[in-house]
């Protein structure tokens, strides 16, 4: 099926009006609440009312900017992070991945301007996006992230190549939305199905890390961000790896909202 030529909050509004009289409470309740909604909100919000001036070198958010907006977020990131006796700080918005995805999305998805030494402003479709009903503020994101964006810049390794193998986003989109609803998928063997469907392969030297490193692009590119839109509810378990314990994802189930979310998808092809 075709890609939408463009997606707007007017195409969004126009494209899934008989999409939205359908969705039931189940739906929209989850919808206001999901946190890139509010966080996006919050975002444009923070533009709009300060003066953002983007940097000198690359026009994204001088770090001021950074600290006081992404301490509004739903889930206030870390601006820094001690190893062993060392201290790191974040040195620019890019290294902060909650704001530089919104920023990501809210830049293709046309709902701000900025550039370097200027200030960031609202676009029309960004005013237009904090008036919107929220159930389709997230339909927009997600059609947004799936269709316009480059999922590598979640998995921005030099084995993944730079660009995903054709149709990758539409074969995950069909198997998603063949799995069975409210059910325990099992991570490990829908990643190796996705990776086998799509024929996506690790290009680096170093190939004894190939099924890790998939499974991580699967887990990055498909599962977490899915997870952040509400789409997916994950289950993980604690893992040691040298010294540290890192979470590991085990197991994923579609919610109410993903499910509707995916028809959205599917309804914005048609």
């Amino acid at each position: 099926m075709p890609r939408p030529a463009s997606i707007s909050i007017r195409l969004i509004e126009d494209r899934l009006g008989v999409w939205l009289e359908k969705q039931p409470v189940a739906v929209a309740r989850p919808a206001e609440s999901a946190p890139v909604r509010r966080d996006m909100a919050t975002l444009l919000a923070f533009v709009r009312d300060e003066k953002v001036v983007g940097t000198q070198g690359t026009g994204n958010m001088p770090l001021k900017a950074v600290a006081e907006v992404s301490a509004r977020f739903v889930n206030p990131p870390p601006l820094e992070a001690t190893i062993g006796n060392r201290t790191y700080r974040i040195r620019s918005e890019e290294e902060l991945w909650p704001l530089y995805f919104l920023h990501i999305l809210a830049d293709v998805g046309g709902l701000i301007q900025f550039g370097r030494a200027r200030r960031w402003r609202l676009t029309a479709n960004g005013e237009r996006f904090l008036d919107a009903q929220p159930v389709l503020q997230v339909a927009f994101l997600l059609a947004v992230w799936w269709y316009r964006v480059n999922w590598l810049v979640a998995y921005s390794y030099t084995g993944m190549g730079n660009a995903l193998p054709d149709g990758f986003q539409q074969t995950t989109l069909v198997t998603l939305r063949s799995l069975p609803a409210g059910t325990d998928i099992s991570f490990d063997e829908f990643a190796d199905k996705l990776i086998d469907e799509t024929g996506l392969t690790w290009g680096a030297k170093n190939s004894s890390v190939a099924t890790i490193a998939l499974r991580s692009s699967i887990h990055r590119m498909v599962i977490s961000m899915l997870d952040t839109f509400g789409v997916l509810n994950c289950r993980y378990t604690k893992e040691k790896r040298g010294q540290s314990e890192v979470s590991k994802v085990v197991a994923f189930k579609v919610t109410p909202l993903g499910n509707a979310l995916l028809d959205a998808l599917v309804a914005l092809e048609s």
